[in-house]
């Protein structure tokens, strides 16, 4: 069983340098998980400090609204999916309050985009929707966001509601308009639809893959990609985490050989399976199965006019191996797909 520890620390910072939730989860957060903490500046003068008190985001409805009213910002990124999801329904539901109360019909059909695109149960909801039924909380919910912060979480409503299902005219006006309220213009409301569609389809393969429905080696095209973003995400990922130059090799891969942009990845980085993806290929697919999978990979680098950098490459062969494939196997199925593209040796280098 975990214990809680008090850390109290004095640490000399450059003049510029900003302590947000960020950062402390970067440097403490290595030792656990931060439920709290303080921030504050001491002047030197005995007593006299300027004290910020910053507390996690909420895991449960009753602690949403005091921990919006609490926080001095919300930083999206530090919000666990749950969370997230809590924060996002919060925003869609205060910024209606006025016509959820005057048309049932609106508020019937609110009610059902959250049980079906946010996969919350009916008790959760009500529960939720009563602790937030205040119609000061959206002035609240305005000044709690950065620009950024506040983009992603419209990037997140986008993708939540676009991944189930098909588009759905009552989901994209209520999404448009509320974002209205929040100061958005109609070209950054349009792009945070298009990074969020984005991160959508990557979600549903995802949702594909995870079906079982279909073998790893039938899958379509764009399904395959992001099965392989995941193998490739497994094998950079070291006690559950990603560095700073790990995530960008990964992401250069993605991008330029399997054509996953850097926004799209954010799904693949972050998704958790709860399971490990390279073990399960490499157990359940029979031997056939996975050299075509290998196959479709030395396909796609193949297809493209990138070339591939050494630490890609390493990174390439780590996930292959994985998959209990020999590197002279792998490069046997490169030589064949080269041979099926390029019969008349016609591939420039």
């Amino acid at each position: 069983m975990g214990k809680k520890v008090k850390l109290v620390a004095v640490i000399e910072t450059e003049e510029n340098t900003l302590l947000d939730d960020a950062a402390i989860e970067r440097s403490v957060g290595i030792l656990g998980v931060v439920k709290s903490y303080e921030v504050s500046l001491d002047t030197g003068d005995s007593g006299d400090k300027i004290t910020e008190k910053v507390t996690q985001a909420p895991a449960s409805s009753s602690e949403i609204k005091s921990f919006i009213n609490n926080s001095n910002k919300i930083y999206f990124g530090n919000l666990t999916p749950e969370e997230r999801i809590s924060v996002g329904i919060t925003i869609l539901h205060a910024s209606n309050l006025e016509k959820i109360k005057k048309d049932s019909n609106f508020k019937n059909n609110l009610m059902q985009m959250f049980i079906n695109k946010f996969s919350e149960n009916e008790s959760y909801l009500n529960k939720l929707v009563t602790d937030t039924n205040d119609d000061s909380l959206f002035g609240i919910l305005k000044s709690k966001f950065l620009e950024g912060d506040l983009t992603q979480m419209f990037i997140f409503l986008w993708q939540t509601c676009l991944s189930k299902g098909d588009e759905d005219d009552f989901e994209v006006e209520l999404i448009e308009s509320t974002a209205e309220k929040f100061s958005f213009e109609k070209p950054e409301i349009g792009e945070t639809k298009k990074q969020g569609n984005e991160r959508a389809k990557v979600s549903k393969a995802i949702d594909s893959i995870n079906s079982g429905a279909v073998a790893y080696n039938k899958l379509k095209a764009f399904e395959k990609s992001v099965l392989v973003g995941l193998l490739l995400t497994e094998c950079s990922t070291i006690d559950g985490k990603i560095s700073q130059d790990d995530l960008k090799i990964l992401k250069n891969l993605l991008n330029a050989q399997f054509g996953i942009t850097s926004n799209a990845s954010v799904v693949l980085v972050e998704r958790d399976l709860g399971y490990s993806l390279t073990k399960k290929v490499e157990q359940v697919e029979v031997y056939r199965e996975k050299y075509e999978l290998v196959e479709f990979l030395w396909e796609r680098i193949l297809s493209t006019e990138e070339n591939i950098k050494d630490d890609e490459m390493e990174l390439i062969r780590k996930m292959v191996r994985r998959l209990d494939i020999s590197d002279v196997e792998s490069e046997g199925a490169r030589k064949e797909v080269e041979q099926n593209l390029y019969p008349d040796g016609e591939k420039e280098e």
